[in-house]
């Protein structure tokens, strides 16, 4: 009898450091993580479905977001656990490209004021 392949959900990142973090001891810069869900039991061959294949399916699509909240619930504690690592070292650099963008904002404006007709 040959086995059915087995039906999961994957989540993959790798993050990009900036230099001199200090990474947390439990979490790794990459990581690949899979959830794996029961298939239903036999195929769908017929274009209307059984009420067991019915019911199969709907057991399948709750095995499905199972899967996908386990890995909402993983990567959002893995990913808050880097948030808090970089820190302060990310805010700053969202600041300054922040003031630079307002800056030249403030100069296109200030420029496009003495030109006109």
């Amino acid at each position: 009898m040959a086995r059915s392949p087995t039906a999961a959900v994957t989540a993959t990142y790798t993050l990009h450091l900036p230099p001199g973090v200090d990474h947390p001891s439990l979490l790794t810069p990459s990581a690949n993580h899979t959830f794996r869900l029961s298939p239903p039991n036999s195929p769908q061959s017929d274009p209307t479905p059984s009420t067991a294949e019915t019911g199969e399916l709907q057991t399948y699509y709750a095995e499905l977001r199972r899967a996908i909240s386990d890995a909402r619930t993983k990567l959002g504690e893995e990913l808050t656990a880097w948030r808090d690592a970089v820190g302060s070292e990310e805010v700053g650099k969202e600041r300054a490209v922040k003031a630079v963008s307002e800056d030249e904002e403030s100069e296109e404006e200030a420029n496009g004021d003495g030109e006109g007709a």
